[in-house]
């Protein structure tokens, strides 16, 4: 069944690749030089070798983003609740100075990878944090209720920024 859904929502979400509709210069670069971003980074090919050849073809594109998020925000904490293991290892990867942790500190967060739902993390987060969360499409309620002011559908990855001085706005991305 995911192999004849996948290329009908890709179709479905077309009008939404690229950056295409989005007038936001903070947005449109985000979409285009993070999340779009086609150069190699420094760290792909050895982090890559961990992969089994499922996960090379299935998740490695959301892994890349993954470093690529993790490098442009350049988090002092990361926070990863019930990652896999190749998840904090790309996370890392995109800035080797943060302190990675798989529970939830006692001071704030700044990059955040969630498989779920997490009201408990909210109150962690602050003005320049970075929340990923992971199925999206199963918690699309919760992820809409966050009081975050920018947020990203990347259809199976949601990445909400909190930031106040953007307006609030949320982005459809065909990724």
């Amino acid at each position: 069944m995911y192999k004849l859904t996948n290329p009908i929502i890709w179709l479905r979400r077309i009008r939404h690749r690229c950056g295409y509709g989005v007038h936001s210069p903070f947005a449109f670069h985000l979409i285009t030089d993070v999340f779009y971003m086609k150069l190699p980074y420094y760290a792909y090919k050895e982090l890559d070798e961990g992969l089994t050849i499922g996960d090379r073809f299935r998740v490695r594109k959301i892994l890349h983003m993954l470093l690529r998020v993790s490098n442009w925000s350049q988090p002092e904490t990361i926070v990863c609740l019930s990652a896999p293991d190749n998840v904090p290892r790309y996370l890392q990867a995109g800035c080797k100075k943060a302190k990675l942790t798989d529970y939830i500190p006692e001071g704030q967060v700044d990059l955040c990878w969630l498989a779920g739902p997490s009201d408990e993390i909210i109150t962690h987060l602050h003005e320049q944090s970075v929340l990923v969360l992971d199925h999206l499409d199963k918690h699309k309620e919760w992820f809409r209720n966050l009081p975050s002011v920018v947020s990203f559908d990347l259809y199976d990855t949601g990445i909400a920024l909190f930031n106040t001085k953007y307006n609030k706005q949320h982005y459809i991305v065909n990724f």
